[in-house]
């Protein structure tokens, strides 16, 4: 097995060079990281962890500075979003708490801002000593054009189409399974989902996929049918409501429980009201705590392990981390029948 001497001979380059170029830092240029990585597998070169830790801690107590700044990126059409979102408030508290937790100062950045450009951009964040990004979640999907290989960088959900990230994101599967689990244990049977129409089509995924395996396993004649968005009229709605006769709904539409009652119904009485997140729930409602302020840590934890790791640029396999949901009983349900026999609740553990 080779050493950084062997290698820094093979390539022409001093052995700090070689040690800089294999931990991705940008001060090395790409062609020469590139360079130095094909010559480090072909001598069969394989890095010591406890060393590697070893030096990376000397190295941070020595000069914190330069590692001790992140960004977050914040892509709303205001430079504050999180003063009115209350979701993205919690989300990004949750990032910026961490991040200060592991000695980290935080810079955030408006991508909107008048006369902003990629280049521009790119240049701000540099010129702080800033080489950690973390994407806070966007309203809708959007393409973002930096200088990426200076960063390593994670994202929040799926909205950000370009590049393809390192993501963190809110277990919309669990979220719906929890739901399904909390209507069966209470008697309910034909359920419905109802969604918004802002959602992505990764997340419509995640929903849709667990809610119609379950009303394949319960064999129901003429299930109710997905409402893939809430109609603006009360009417429309109603007609869905009194052809399909859902006894209860899975919703991410925070108008849903206006428009039942809209058409005559009382939540629970006539029917069981559950939200997949509390940022849709009227308060005091049954509904998922997505836990922003968690999944927000959990991105920060996702890309401080990337920056130790030196990695940088666009991932070539990039990878995704869910983060837990938990729920939060309220009054919009009921007791209506015995929990399901013959088929297992759903298992949400």
């Amino acid at each position: 097995m080779s050493n950084l001497r062997e290698i820094a001979a093979r390539v022409g380059l001093s052995k700090s060079a070689v040690s800089l170029a294999l931990r991705g830092d940008v001060r090395i240029p790409p062609e020469t990281r590139d360079r130095v990585a094909a010559a480090a597998k072909e001598l069969g070169y394989r890095a010591n962890p406890v060393i590697a830790h070893m030096m990376r801690s000397m190295r941070d107590s020595k000069s914190l500075r330069t590692r001790a700044a992140l960004g977050i990126l914040q892509g709303f059409p205001n430079p504050h979003p999180s003063r009115t979102v209350p979701y993205h408030a919690a989300w990004v508290a949750g990032a910026r708490d961490r991040a200060e937790e592991l000695g980290y100062v935080v810079n955030e950045f408006w991508l909107d801002e008048p006369g902003m450009s990629p280049r521009r951009l790119t240049g701000i964040i540099r010129s702080r000593g800033i080489n950690a990004l973390m994407i806070a979640p966007l309203p809708q999907s959007r393409a973002l054009e930096l200088d990426w290989e200076h960063f390593s960088a994670v994202t929040a959900g799926h909205s950000l189409e370009s590049p393809r990230l390192n993501r963190v994101l809110p277990n919309s599967r669990r979220a719906t399974l929890m739901c399904l689990h909390q209507l069966l244990s209470r008697g309910y049977r034909r359920i419905g989902l109802v969604l918004h129409d802002t959602l992505t089509e990764h997340t419509r995924f995640q929903i849709e996929a667990p809610y119609l395996w379950h009303q394949n396993r319960l064999g129901l004649k003429q299930p109710p049918p997905i409402l893939p968005t809430l109609p603006a009229k009360p009417e429309t709605f109603h007609r869905w409501l009194k052809r399909h006769r859902p006894d209860a709904i899975i919703t991410t539409a925070g108008r849903c429980p206006d428009m039942l009652e809209a058409c005559g119904l009382e939540i629970p009485d006539d029917i069981g009201l559950v939200s997949t997140s509390t940022t849709v729930a009227r308060p005091g409602y049954c509904c998922v705590d997505q836990e922003p302020h968690r999944l927000g840590a959990a991105g920060i934890d996702l890309l401080i392990a990337q920056v130790n790791r030196g990695e940088f640029g666009v991932p070539a396999n990039p990878r995704s981390v869910d983060a837990d949901v938990s729920w939060r009983d309220g009054t919009s349900l009921r007791k209506v029948g015995p929990p399901l026999r013959g088929l297992p609740l759903l298992e949400v553990d």
